[in-house]
């Protein structure tokens, strides 16, 4: 394993007590050993745990590296057009609408809807309907489109981000250490191959989820649309063909349990986004750059292929110091 400038233990952030574990699920740098033979965390004690302690050890060989980048070679990377940006904002607003609208049909209070000769409920059908038609149009088509191609995101989850889904889930409940370098590694944009070395894996699951619900409510939703209608344009009919699937009550559950689905994802979303650890993040959706470093053929921090997934082995009982203070 390659040697790690001593610095960056002074540069890493203060610990917490000895053996805590961080609310955003890294534990605490002095609860940390450098003895193989010592316990990877909690996880060692359950049934299965060895296999995810092998996922771990194959994770930190990938990621530990990134340890050994500078902070003074750091610079501006850009990480989302202004497509994203507006689109991602427009997303937020227009679900904030959608919600509360939908609220307002649950308590059957409009309050300031009820606006001269507009009836309230009239307007908060209108807002709703016409909300969720363009809030799904940008979810499922505008946004995937300028992450895809005009940002060169990549929309598919990998199997190894399935592996760091899985450690960054039992790591954030206390379960297992954070993979060291992770932190790094997804400020890290890898020029060759055209794309950041890591992402959050909380991130790629969200839109997954956020994908398949809101097709749920938009095809829900206008089921419930064609069936109110008296007249229905052709485009609510033929959007809204599960129309007499299941009874209107049926299908008005199905709708609110996707709605549970979607605002539970962004609320899981948003938790990440303003931990501190992830304010650049947070603040790229505004400016469109994050501080992150450049590596390509030359610069990648090399792997050491001699280590193994084993805590046996000599050289992989050294637990890193950055790599414990992450989300």
């Amino acid at each position: 394993m390659t040697d790690r400038p001593q610095e960056s233990v002074a540069e890493s952030e203060p610990d917490p007590e000895p053996g805590a574990v961080r609310s955003d699920g890294g534990q605490s740098t002095s609860s940390r050993v450098s003895d193989p033979g010592d316990s990877m965390g909690t996880i060692e004690q359950l049934p299965g745990g060895s296999t995810a302690v092998d996922l771990w050890w194959a994770l930190s060989d990938r990621y530990e590296p990134y340890l050994s980048l500078e902070k003074e070679d750091k610079e501006a990377i850009k990480r989302w057009g202004l497509g994203s940006i507006v689109s991602h904002w427009l997303l937020a607003l227009l679900m904030i609408a959608v919600a509360g609208t939908g609220f307002l049909f649950w308590t059957g209070w409009y309050g300031p809807l009820n606006i001269g000769i507009w009836d309230g409920y009239q307007v908060a059908f209108y807002l709703h309907t016409y909300g969720g038609v363009v809030l799904a149009v940008i979810a499922l088509l505008v946004f995937p489109m300028y992450h895809k191609f005009a940002d060169g995101h990549n929309l598919l989850v990998t199997r190894s981000q399935i592996h760091e889904e899985i450690i960054a889930a039992l790591s954030f409940l206390g379960l297992l250490r954070y993979i060291p370098g992770y932190k790094n590694a997804r400020r890290a944009y890898d020029e060759d191959e055209g794309e950041w070395v890591g992402y959050h894996p909380m991130q790629t699951v969200f839109w997954y989820i956020m994908w398949a619900f809101v097709i749920v409510l938009t095809l829900t939703g206008f089921a419930l649309w064609n069936a109110l209608a008296t007249d229905p344009a052709w485009w609510i009919v033929a959007l809204g063909f599960m129309e007499g699937w299941v009874t209107y009550e049926t299908m008005l559950r199905l709708h609110l349990i996707a709605t549970f689905w979607v605002l539970a994802a962004i609320a899981v979303h948003a938790y990440f986004a303003v931990i501190p650890s992830n304010w650049d993040f947070l603040r790229s959706m505004v400016v469109g750059t994050v501080e992150g470093w450049r590596v390509d053929e030359e610069t990648r921090p090399e792997i050491d292929e001699t280590r193994r997934s084993d805590p046996t082995h000599p050289e992989t009982g050294s637990a890193t110091e950055e790599g414990q203070n992450d989300d």
